[in-house]
């Protein structure tokens, strides 16, 4: 017996043969289409591939406690992600008390399927365990030799699993890279990564911190004379005032043991910013315009060193660009106001050395949030969602990827790709004959620098293979005329 529009699960991925036959068949990562040339639809009631042993083994499980009908389970085919031999050990060993599959590792069924029903498949569902198997031919007469087996009762549905969303996501854990035209802007980027990414660990502080290694964030535009204002910021206009002289002047503050000011411009004796803008007179080319505000000698047994450590300045194009590394950050109170004074000094920099402002690099190497802040800090992300707000300037919406354009044309049985300046001048062009040749390509080139580019030229690139292979005519940013080849 079986649920109505059965099945409930795979119907991408999977081919439908005789509904009535006890056989299920899961190809792992071998391409289906190997093995359903060497059998008949009637050998079988579906024939699927299968990934994930975590994901597709709780697909395959509900698939067959909806068919009763299914009795037997043949795995074949090329088990990388080692999905077949979870459904073995699913079989032979069963589940532990967490409900993981034992013997095999992050796969967990779903809570929402009971401890009984996975019982139930153990009981009445033969997995047969074929991955040695090379030859598919050989499949057929295997299957003949089943005995048949009747339904084993009545079929069986569980509500969807519903997605415990993690406090920590994946990710490549060292250099997460924010670019926006304003503070305001990275700010919100620069929350959301380290909410996200960042890893909960103790702090020196004896406060609980969420931290992701080398956040390094690019303000490409901001105006240090008319900064861009955001409403969600958790500091002051006169705040900020109040923090500049910390950064740009030589004098002590009152109840502050050191200012980054008093570092770069009185630094034993040495005003380190004047050393650099004359370096940078001399020569323009330099590498050489640099402040360090770490003493060796004070501030390796101190308990609290600077956490601004050095900066750099260099020109390129007529432009002065500024680099910040900052060792320890306090993503929620201290990087905004860290931005703004260092955009500051970055245009008194450029303006005394005769240049234009260029952009400003801060990179954190721990960028964290302290427990105490992280309610803020998700108040202010869940108050002015990025994705909602077109209004903001960021990455893929306003704008522009900043190593150009990419067209694509079709040309009889390939694809060219054009790839243009910001002006719109022809840099560079490549004839493929496939869409993934072209992302290959594109991929390896590194003509592309923007995640939200790159997904739209995936969306261009398919309709162009798809109006090549169909003999439509393909104008980028329009809709294919399907009509046309009907």
């Amino acid at each position: 017996m079986r649920v109505a529009d059965w099945p409930v699960s795979f119907k991408q991925l999977a081919r439908i043969g005789h509904l009535d036959s006890p056989v299920a068949i899961v190809t792992l990562w071998t391409p289906l289409q190997l093995i359903e040339r060497c059998l008949r639809q009637d050998q079988y009631a579906i024939l699927t591939q299968l990934y994930s042993k975590d994901v597709g083994v709780n697909a395959l499980l509900r698939g067959c406690l909806s068919n009763t009908a299914i009795r037997y389970l043949i795995v074949t085919g090329n088990d990388l992600s080692q999905s077949g031999q979870a459904l073995v050990n699913l079989k032979t060993q069963g589940v532990d008390e967490k409900n993981s599959i034992i013997g095999s590792a992050n796969a967990v069924i779903d809570k929402e399927i009971p401890r009984e029903a996975v019982e139930r498949f153990r009981n009445n569902v033969d997995v047969i365990d074929l991955r040695h198997v090379k030859q598919f031919g050989e499949l057929p007469a295997i299957l003949s030799n089943l005995p048949h087996l009747p339904d084993y009762g009545e079929p069986q549905l569980f509500p969807e699993a519903k997605v415990d969303i993690p406090d920590r996501f994946p990710s490549e854990q060292s250099l997460f890279p924010v670019r926006a035209k304003t503070v305001g802007e990275a700010w919100l980027q620069a929350l959301q990564a380290v909410m996200k990414f960042g890893s909960m660990k103790e702090s020196q502080r004896g406060e609980q911190q969420k931290e992701a290694i080398n956040l390094a964030i690019t303000i490409t535009d901001e105006d240090p004379d008319s900064i861009s204002w955001k409403e969600y910021f958790n500091f002051t206009r006169e705040d900020l005032e109040r923090y500049y002289p910390q950064v740009l002047s030589p004098d002590m503050v009152d109840t502050v043991k050191y200012t980054y000011g008093k570092r770069l411009m009185d630094f034993q004796g040495k005003d380190q910013i004047a050393l650099m803008i004359e370096e940078l007179k001399r020569a323009p080319h330099t590498r050489r315009a640099v402040a360090v505000l770490w003493d060796v000698l004070q501030d390796a047994a101190s308990d609290e060193p600077p956490c601004f450590n050095l900066l750099q300045a260099l020109v390129q194009d007529g432009r002065l660009f500024l680099t910040a590394f900052i060792r320890s950050n306090d993503m929620v109170d201290a990087w905004p106001r860290n931005a703004f004074a260092l955009r500051k000094l970055q245009q008194r920099i450029a303006k005394e050395t005769g240049h234009g402002l260029g952009h400003l690099t801060t990179i954190s190497g721990s960028a964290h949030i302290y427990q105490r802040s992280m309610k803020q800090a998700m108040a202010i992300l869940d108050g002015y969602p990025v994705i909602e707000n077109v209004a903001f300037d960021l990455p893929g919406k306003l704008m522009q990827d900043r190593r150009g354009n990419v067209t694509f044309s079709v040309i009889g049985s390939t694809i060219k790709i054009a790839h243009l300046s910001v002006d719109g001048k022809r840099l560079e062009e490549h004839t493929v004959s496939s869409a993934k040749e072209a992302i290959l390509w594109l991929t390896w080139q590194k003509k592309v620098s923007d995640i939200h580019h790159a997904m739209y030229l995936g969306q261009e690139l398919e309709k162009a293979e798809m109006a090549m292979k169909m003999g439509l005519h393909y104008v980028q940013d329009k809709v294919l005329d399907l009509k046309a080849a009907l």
